[in-house]
């Protein structure tokens, strides 16, 4: 089943009218929702608690690099725990803590006056809240193949791709951006409104799961730290010795870690262009619109174009969306140059989770979505902490030429410094996985879609 299968009409229908799922699916989103104006609101909330450009991009970079550490030290082993308690008490457990820590944020920070208080204890919320999560999200993994039938499982997980990475990010980013109109509200500004609209969606989350949706109740069968350490070892092995997964995982790795750039230096980048915070979240509401087309028309526009071949050509593309992005001077230009960058990132995950499904043998399949889950994630939050500090750090410099002196944006020499890289991975990719090395390269995208347009006229 292709992924343009699975997302037909009449799959969706079936898969929503399905009660328990479609409450879970809501759960989902709400979560997601929480998590996505989490990152931005607590690290916008720790950046404007200080004052210098330098400070304020470390602090942005800081509170990302903490959210992050679970995954670095806890990610493979999430779901052994997760797997020796009741689903649905982990979920509920896990939302109400997550509503307790994003409320103390802006609570601790009005109580104590302090900044430096302030700033810690954003960084322990979000390292903690993200414990929780990762809880949580093996949790709601292992409750939905029991909700629905095995032919529509696909097509569930092509609704919570579009779901994670191309709706929620949105909303938060029109949140965010909403919020900032508000009248400020203590030394955080916008971001304490956000934060405090974020803990109301675990609060939801958690009445909508403990009394909407008790099917999801139960448990796994537990497994030993033997075991999970075995099985994490053969996943890594399959991986290695795998070509197609190797370009695979580069390419994956490539172009999230482009979108992480984006999205860590774009505080900085919106300045550039003459705007503020309403710039900011406009921007990285641009990225997911363009990610959640790539992930539902992309496939559509190459037709039957080789998933191997799209996948590399599709890194590649969210690369020159990232270099126009770096010589753009207005916010009106830089919005669809930045939902290029996400419709590529968006078309070679879908391709990516597509060729896995396809490619890999059952018995390690899910070891191997597994891992590059992880190792995306990690990426991702490690490079928009990374460009968020380098940005700071290169805000205040100016060069000299002749004359003139003139300031030098980091946020854009990033930019220019990820885009290049970024076709050299995705070239990488294409030679690695290519399936189709006797046939040229542009009449094969030439035919592709050619022919999908002439399917189109008949």
């Amino acid at each position: 089943m292709t992924a343009t299968a699975s997302l037909s009409r009449s799959a969706l229908a079936e898969v929503v009218r399905l009660r328990p799922f479609r409450r879970l699916w809501l759960v989902f989103g709400l979560s997601s929702l929480g998590d996505w104006l989490g990152l931005l609101a607590t690290s916008s909330f720790a950046s404007a608690q200080l004052s210098s450009p330098a400070a304020q991009g470390a602090a942005f970079g800081g509170v990302i690099v903490v959210q992050l550490l679970p995954w670095l030290l806890l990610g493979p082993l999430a779901g052994v725990l997760a797997d020796r308690y009741d689903r649905r008490h982990i979920m509920v457990s896990v939302d109400v803590t997550r509503f307790a820590l994003f409320a103390s944020i802006p609570a601790v920070a009005a109580l104590t006056g302090e900044h430096a208080v302030a700033v810690g204890w954003a960084a322990v919320a979000s390292f903690t809240a993200q414990v929780g999560a990762m809880l949580w999200a093996p949790a709601k993994e292992a409750a939905v193949p029991n909700l629905l039938p095995a032919r529509r499982l696909e097509t569930a997980n092509q609704l919570t791709i579009i779901t994670t990475y191309g709706v929620t990010p949105v909303l938060a980013a029109l949140v965010f951006a909403g919020t900032s109109r508000l009248p400020a509200i203590g030394d955080g500004g916008a971001a304490v409104a956000a934060l405090y609209f974020d803990a109301l969606t675990f609060l939801a989350c958690a009445a909508v799961v403990g009394f909407g949706v008790r099917e999801i109740s139960g448990r796994g069968r537990a497994a030993h730290a033997e075991d999970s350490r075995a099985a994490i070892r053969a996943g890594l092995g399959y991986l290695a010795r795998t070509p197609l997964l190797r370009g695979l995982v580069v390419g994956l790795l490539g172009a999230f870690a482009g979108a992480g750039i984006v999205v860590g230096a774009a505080r900085f980048y919106s300045r550039s262009l003459g705007g503020g915070d309403a710039t900011f979240g406009l921007l990285f509401g641009g990225l997911f619109v363009g990610f959640g087309l790539g992930v539902l028309v992309g496939p559509q526009v190459v037709g039957r174009l080789s998933r191997c071949r799209v996948f590399g050509l599709s890194v590649q593309l969210a690369a020159v969306g990232v270099v126009l992005l770096a010589v753009t001077p207005s916010p009106a230009v830089a919005l669809p140059e930045v939902a290029l960058v996400g419709a590529g990132a968006g078309m070679a995950f879908l391709c990516g989770i597509t060729l896995i499904g396809a490619e890999v043998p059952d018995d390690v399949r899910g070891r191997v979505f597994s891992l590059i889950q992880s190792m995306t994630r990690v990426v991702l939050l490690l490079t928009v902490a990374a460009a968020g500090t380098l940005a700071g750090l290169t805000s205040a410099l100016r060069m000299t030429v002749g004359p003139v002196d003139v300031p030098v944006d980091g946020s854009r020499a990033l930019y220019l410094l990820a885009g290049f890289c970024g076709m050299a991975v995705g070239r990488f990719a294409l030679r690695r996985m290519d399936d189709r090395s006797g046939i040229p390269l542009p009449r094969d995208v030439w035919h592709a879609v050619t022919r999908r347009a002439d399917r189109e006229r008949r």
